[in-house]
């Protein structure tokens, strides 16, 4: 070994307590707890782990092999499908994803299911060296029965093709709110379609438990990985009753699950899910079966508001996907939030895949975490909790009846409760929508396609269907509202010479053009009277106060009453000076702008005192 690599001997070793001694220093004092956070189910995340004891690399990809790079079929003309996916295949991708008209991955787009669609659109495909993933929601049983139709027309040896058909009615439940006739009904039609499959050769797997329904609804990670458990107990239920063993049960079966920026959560994400469907097998005393999963990167984290960041996103998310063990990744094109994106958009998607793999060699490292403390702590957080929500679930009577019953719902609902006040106080920045927003940015390019209706979905079943919500919707929406009424404007009163302000200043931009409004903020004032008339002639009606706390304390309530009387119809300042704030708020002040304060709540506040009518989100 070379010299240079002898890391142990170049690089002094520190102990857990040397780490923390250094930390608590750095922290003057205060607890190493005072930097700790938690997750939106509750989990604890300490900011120093020791190394994991006992901790082996988790069985994943077959050695040194890469993950299968995904790309979607979701153009709605089969031709231009075509030419879409033979562009991807011939770059670098090679798995297709095919979702149909009406299922919620397609997101208003997708092939419609049948034969004469996909006939076109895998023209010149040759599906014997690709693999294809079929994405079907209510219309599950007819893609897949149209694509064993057109294997059969080309002659195809369906025995060697890699297709996962993608059958799932309670993801599908889960996120329409209708199974048709019933649970019994749609199951028997599910068994089968599998069952033909099967005769004509085709090895499957043939259902797909899709973990995006509750993610995109707001599902922490481990509510995702219980709801995946529990849809994974009831099909085995179901195929065993059907007169399928263990193994051809579970071999019947792969799992999808989102991928997000949160970049260990999403890499524990996928260790998990194998630490669960393990224990599956354990508990029911049966023969390992592996399991393949499938990471598409997170719909619910993309925004729309400067949609280049989601390249960022998607490439973290990837990322932890694939570190984390992922058979195959899916990247979601940066601009599928305006539409059907162009070429350069699934250009980038495909590509960003190529560098993690060939230029990165990411795939070469079997579970690289496999012993941080911190990873194998969260990845078994994350299980035990994803365990407990499946036992209430069975405890329900099974999955179905659990989401007729609103526990996931309900489940999802706190989840969504935590992750909202994170947001609105901006504890979790959104890079474009509510931190760094640009609000002059230029119209994105998509491709000329309008969205599709879904089809209509027959009576049946119910329950409370899960809402696909992205997290930056509500930022979206104020955007959306200043803009339509014309981009008003905030008059900063900077107080003082730039290094007196520049701090707050800035903090403050980001606070108001995270709503839309554009701050002028510019220049300083020296004296209060300059300030007053520099705002009269500035058009705008809102004024916000910017400087430090002792010229807050020196001319803050003189200036606050100076600006009231100039027709300020609100006047903000930015920071929280506690022992004046009762001075400044008799004087004129109506509010306060600082760092965690509920940056929603205010927005919406300014809003209406502007009569800006509030925007749809979407």
């Amino acid at each position: 070994m070379s010299d240079a690599l002898r890391i142990t001997e170049t690089f002094p070793g520190y102990s857990h307590d040397e780490w923390v001694a250094v930390a608590e220093k750095a922290l003057k004092g205060q607890p190493l707890s005072r930097i700790s956070t938690t997750t939106v189910d509750g989990t604890k995340i300490d900011p120093i782990y020791e190394r994991a004891s006992g901790k082996t690399p988790l069985a994943m990809r077959p050695e040194d092999l890469p993950w299968a790079v995904s790309q979607r079929v979701d153009h709605p003309d089969a031709d231009k499908a075509n030419e879409q996916l033979l562009t991807d295949l011939s770059n670098g991708a090679n798995m297709l994803s095919i979702p149909f008209v009406g299922c919620a991955s397609a997101h208003g787009f997708g092939l419609a299911a049948n034969k004469e669609s996909l006939a076109k659109a895998l023209d010149g495909v040759m599906l014997d060296l690709v693999s294809v993933r079929l994405e079907g929601g209510a219309s599950g049983e007819i893609a897949a029965n149209a694509f064993a139709d057109f294997v059969a027309d080309k002659g195809l040896d369906a025995s060697s093709l890699k297709v996962s058909f993608g059958l799932d009615p309670i993801g599908t439940f889960a996120s329409t709110g209708t199974m048709a006739p019933d649970w019994a009904g749609r199951s028997a039609a599910m068994i089968e379609t599998i069952k033909g499959l099967k005769s004509k050769g085709f090895k499957g797997p043939f259902i797909t438990v899709d973990g995006r329904p509750y993610h995109n609804a707001g599902a922490s990670e481990a509510q995702e990985l219980g709801a995946v458990v529990a849809t994974i107990a009831e099909y085995w239920r179901v195929l065993e009753a059907a007169g399928f063993d263990a193994s051809e049960a579970l071999a019947s079966i792969d799992v999808t699950l989102s991928a997000e920026t949160n970049q260990f959560g999403s890499l524990s994400k996928m260790r998990a899910m194998r630490h669960l469907w393990a224990n599956l097998m354990h508990a029911a005393g049966v023969d390992f079966v592996p399991l393949h999963i499938h990471a598409e990167t997170s719909w619910a984290m993309m925004t729309r508001l400067d949609p280049a960041v989601n390249i960022l996103r998607a490439t973290t998310a990837a990322f932890a996907a694939g570190v984390g063990g992922a058979d195959s990744v899916c990247i979601l094109p940066h601009t599928l939030t305006h539409g059907l994106p162009d070429p350069l958009a699934r250009r980038i998607a495909r590509n960003l895949q190529t560098m993690l793999l060939e230029e990165s060699n990411l795939y070469r490292v079997t579970d690289p975490a496999a012993g941080s403390g911190f990873v194998e702590s969260w990845t078994d957080e994350m299980g035990s909790k994803a365990w407990a929500l499946f036992q209430s679930i069975e405890q329900a009577g099974n999955m179905v009846q659990a989401l007729k019953a609103g526990l996931l719902v309900d489940e999802i609902a706190k989840s969504n409760a935590a992750r909202n006040k994170l947001i609105a106080t901006r504890r979790a920045s959104l890079t474009g929508a509510s931190a760094f927003p640009n609000i002059d940015e230029a119209d994105v390019e998509v491709l000329d396609v309008a969205p599709l209706a879904a089809p209509e979905l027959a009576e049946g079943e119910k329950c409370t269907a899960l809402k696909v919500v992205r997290i930056s919707e509500p930022y979206e929406a104020l955007r959306a509202a200043a803009k339509a009424a014309g981009v008003p404007t905030v008059f900063f009163a900077n107080m003082g010479r730039i290094a007196d302000f520049t701090a707050r200043s800035t903090w403050a931009k980001n606070f108001f053009e995270a709503g839309g409004i554009r701050a002028l903020s510019d220049k300083g004032f020296t004296e209060n009277d300059a300030a007053v008339e520099a705002f009269k002639a500035s058009g705008s009606s809102i004024a916000c106060l910017v400087g430090p706390d002792g010229l807050y304390e020196e001319r803050g309530a003189d200036l606050a009453k100076g600006l009231k009387a100039a027709g300020a119809k609100m006047v903000y300042l930015a920071g929280r000076p506690k022992d004046l704030m009762e001075a400044l708020s008799a004087a004129g002040v109506d509010a306060y702008a600082f760092e965690s304060c509920d940056v929603l709540a205010e927005l919406n506040k300014i809003h209406a005192e502007l009569g800006i009518a509030p925007q749809a989100q979407g």
